[in-house]
């Protein structure tokens, strides 16, 4: 029995040290938001252009997160022309929509899911889950909303991940009052699985934010900053998540570090 019981404490003391060294395994991805690409304004093109150029030239990237306002209007020949753009990366990407790449109600709100194949996403990588949710207004001038389908998808995914993988959730809008009317509904499933942080644009700008005891990021958009330069988030995970803002021509700028909380 005493062989047995120290067979077991080796056993789960290998177990453990095994999946945190393989949850914790180093690996960087990068961040676009807020592309707002459009048929009448050549900048936000100009700019994309130059961030998927730039993320094809750094060799330790290993895919690309976009989280929302794709296009500026929800039309079509701005949506296909980011696809377009966006096809040019050498690495991966996950795509959802925001604000003004759809209304819930209006008809236009079917161009994004039949130009990108899926309005969400959902995928593994390194010991990480990255579950990405669409967050949109009902009407125009509304604030976003999660639909229901949504809600009842992402708490499917999370029950088969578990409360124990380290989850990075990705979305348009930050989920606070003013923003999403209810935010709540998702932030109730997010905390029952070990959730990291949730990632967001909106905002055009790098803030750290609080979703009811969840850490919120919120990135620059790719468009031209005051300083007349485009950029782009750069996330490197490991024992914490440090976020850099990576300006085009420029070296990255840590701007935040969280700890890695591994149940």
């Amino acid at each position: 029995m005493k062989k047995y019981s120290v067979f077991l404490f080796v056993f789960v003391l290998y177990f453990q040290i095994h999946f945190l060294a393989v949850a914790s395994e180093p690996f960087r991805f990068a961040l676009f938001t807020d592309l707002h690409i459009s048929s009448k304004n050549l900048q936000p093109a100009e700019a994309l252009v130059n961030a998927v150029n730039d993320v094809n030239a750094s060799k330790n990237i290993d895919f690309v997160l976009v989280s929302g306002d794709v296009s500026n209007l929800g039309d079509t020949i701005s949506l296909k022309k980011a696809k377009q753009m966006l096809d040019k990366l050498k690495i991966p990407y996950y795509i959802l929509p925001g604000n003004h790449d759809l209304k819930w109600n209006e008809p236009q709100a079917g161009n994004f899911k039949q130009i990108f194949k899926s309005d969400k996403f959902s995928f593994k990588h390194k010991g990480f889950v990255f579950i990405g949710f669409t967050t949109a207004p009902l009407t125009k001038g509304s604030n976003g909303y999660i639909q229901k389908c949504d809600i009842d998808w992402t708490k499917a995914v999370l029950k088969k991940t578990g409360n124990k993988v380290p989850v990075l959730a990705v979305t348009h809008y930050p989920l606070l009052t003013g923003d999403v009317d209810n935010w709540k509904d998702m932030t109730d499933v997010l905390k029952k699985c070990n959730i990291q942080t949730v990632l967001s644009g909106h905002y055009h700008r790098n803030v750290l934010l609080n979703y009811d005891g969840i850490p919120g990021i919120v990135n620059r958009s790719t468009q031209l900053d005051k300083d007349n330069v485009g950029g782009y988030s750069v996330y490197s995970v490991s024992d914490s998540i440090r976020v850099s803002e990576k300006r085009i021509g420029r070296p990255e700028e840590l701007w935040l570090a969280l700890p890695l909380i591994l149940k």
